[in-house]
């Protein structure tokens, strides 16, 4: 029997993924479904989904916040870049009052229009909810509670939602299924992932969301960096369809922690397109960072709790 060797192998998966994502977006516009997978759009098809990814793209500019807090004491940015084909992902800064801001990454699994109109009302939620508590568990369960009904059964949305005690330098965290916040500790330089236990939205309407939702507490110092992202990054291939990995993205978080929040930001990102190369970006890149400046040192209490 022939041998594929790895080169060959890596081709035909690339192929492979290809294929299932035109599939997708097919599938997505209700477009001629009995076409097979590696068949081409028509002219009218390729307009007709290029009109919807067009809306959608639009739909989810308007969900970003249009700038980057500026906080005494903190230094924090964020970088995001959409996808054509797929889109999902949000980020958001939510001033709760004058001693707490939330911060906010999230994705979903819905793509086009559809995702786009979870997102939006999942943005709307938690910005309602997150100004009447102090508890970022409960502010999730409650918009959980309502998207639950809302949401298409199949669909679901992960965050990762920190509320910062601005006086204090406490994160108080919660992950509703996201990816693990990586914590960088200046003092050790050490990275350490805070990943609390918990569900995605809309998947159950309540009782095992609320049981297994945690929150985690987080005591930051003088130079420690807290970085939030998507699956778009550690998910991002080449043209290989070898991916950037968590390990090496935990690395290159350790290795330009002590720079500035833009800097830190702009290398990553230049690490990652020189993974990516010429190969096509499959889903959004969403990184939301910050780090302690202040010149006066927080409360030296302990505090990582969860």
């Amino acid at each position: 029997m022939p041998t594929v060797g790895p080169s060959a192998q890596s081709s035909v998966s690339l192929l492979r993924l290809k294929a299932q994502k035109r599939l997708q977006l097919r599938q997505r516009m209700g477009l001629l479904k009995h076409k097979n997978a590696d068949e081409d759009l028509s002219d009218v098809e390729r307009k007709m989904l290029d009109h919807e990814l067009a809306i959608a793209e639009e739909l989810q500019a308007n969900l970003l916040p249009r700038k980057v807090p500026q906080i005494p004491g903190y230094d924090v940015s964020a970088y995001y870049r959409p996808s054509r084909e797929v889109g999902g992902d949000y980020y958001d800064f939510i001033e709760i009052d004058a001693d707490h801001l939330g911060i906010l990454v999230a994705d979903v699994s819905g793509k086009g229009i559809p995702g786009s109109i979870v997102m939006t009302e999942t943005r709307a939620l938690v910005k309602s909810e997150a100004v009447r508590t102090l508890s970022p568990a409960e502010t999730l369960a409650r918009v959980n509670r309502v998207l639950y009904h809302d949401i298409k059964r199949g669909m679901f949305v992960t965050v990762y939602y920190a509320i910062l005690q601005l006086g204090k330098a406490v994160l108080n965290c919660v992950s509703a299924g996201h990816n693990p916040m990586v914590l960088w500790r200046k003092a050790s330089n050490t990275c350490h992932l805070v990943n609390p236990n918990g569900l995605a939205l809309g998947i159950d309407k309540g009782p095992l969301f609320d049981k297994t939702l945690k929150e985690q507490k987080i005591q930051m110092f003088k130079g420690d960096r807290f970085a939030l992202y998507t699956d778009g990054v550690i998910e991002s291939m080449n043209r290989n369809n070898e991916q950037f990995g968590q390990n090496r993205f935990y690395l290159r978080v350790k290795q330009l922690a002590d720079k500035s929040s833009s800097e830190f930001l702009s290398l990553l990102v230049s690490e990652l397109e020189a993974h990516q190369g010429e190969a096509p970006q499959h889903d959004d890149i969403t990184i939301v960072t910050g780090r302690t400046v202040a010149e006066e040192e927080p409360s030296k209490e302990p505090i990582i709790e969860g």
